[in-house]
């Protein structure tokens, strides 16, 4: 008899120990107060999430609210004590003059917080008519690239062009950025449409050739934004 009780005392127990062990969620902070900042600044915060109960946690989704936006999840299964970094980005640029607080929303198999709030808060004040936000310049922003010798480069170019010579555009194309507007340039266009077609097939569909080159430009638009060498 005194066995049974101790059995169905162990069984009790036992039972008792795998309703505790649950998966659940923690982080380092919920609330990130970016202070005040001006329109336009993009502000960034990696919020760590962690595993801290003894079963797997899954987490199911990541949702933001208007104007937010998080990177993906490299892993959504955590083991018990395992973490993953969860970026968050948010553009300030239509933000001017407004006190904000942008949700995240973090769904999970926790079944105590199903659902954790994360906050990014704070001020942004109004950006002043001289400045630019570095989300407008990034969205303006294009490469241009004068494909001639470097003697006839220096003696006059195009302002802002940087100077790759024809010949050695191909060992370039690890260094050249992706997604950005490319804009490629010879004395009469030639070169810069040959250019211009490798480049597309080498995964780079925003290179462009200037359509008759230099001498096209210079005959429509004379010496404007020319840099030469006796300026």
């Amino acid at each position: 008899m005194k066995r049974i009780v101790v059995s169905l005392a162990l069984l009790v127990m036992l039972s008792g120990v795998a309703a505790l062990a649950t998966p659940q969620i923690a982080v380092d902070n919920n609330v990130y107060d970016f202070g005040t900042v001006l329109a336009g600044v993009v502000v960034t915060h990696t919020f760590v999430l962690t595993n801290a109960g003894d079963q797997t946690l899954a987490i199911a989704s990541v949702r933001t609210s208007c104007g937010c936006t998080t990177t993906d999840l490299v892993k959504k299964s955590l083991a018990p004590g395992e973490s993953v970094r969860l970026d968050a980005v948010f553009d300030t640029l239509d933000y001017g003059g407004r006190t904000v607080t942008k949700m995240i929303y973090v769904q999970s198999n926790d079944p105590a917080t199903p659902k954790l709030v994360l906050q990014l808060k704070g001020t942004v004040n109004k950006a002043q008519q001289y400045n630019i936000a570095c989300g407008d310049l990034n969205y303006l922003f294009y490469l241009l690239v004068d494909l001639r010798d470097p003697d006839v480069y220096a003696a006059a170019h195009l302002l802002g062009a940087i100077n790759i010579p024809y010949a050695t555009l191909s060992d370039w194309t690890d260094r050249l950025p992706k997604g950005v507007l490319i804009i490629l340039y010879d004395q009469d266009g030639v070169l810069s449409d040959q250019a211009a077609q490798m480049l597309n097939k080498k995964g780079f569909p925003e290179a462009k050739s200037l359509l008759g080159g230099l001498n096209e430009w210079q005959r429509t638009f004379k010496d404007k934004f020319m840099f030469t060498a006796s300026n």
